[in-house]
């Protein structure tokens, strides 16, 4: 995650290439997931893979869920 954030300073996000911006999108989306992983694996030890996929994404979607039940958008 830190040398994402050094990327970021040391060129400037608008000094890259659009394809080192997904790159770089990307990665980070790929660090926050297996943060979020690591998280449900410390609350559940014996969790099967199967189980940690279904509640990583119920928290990735958790906040969008929350808006739309505020909204009554179902």
């Amino acid at each position: 995650m830190f040398v994402y954030l050094a990327v970021w300073r040391m060129r400037g996000w608008r000094k890259l290439k659009p394809e080192e911006r997904v790159d770089l999108a990307v990665n980070m989306s790929d660090v926050c997931i297996r943060v979020c992983a690591e998280g449900v694996r410390a609350q559940y030890p014996n969790i099967s893979e199967e189980k940690l996929i279904e509640l990583v994404r119920e928290r990735l979607m958790f906040d969008k869920n929350l808006r739309r039940k505020s909204l009554n958008l179902g």
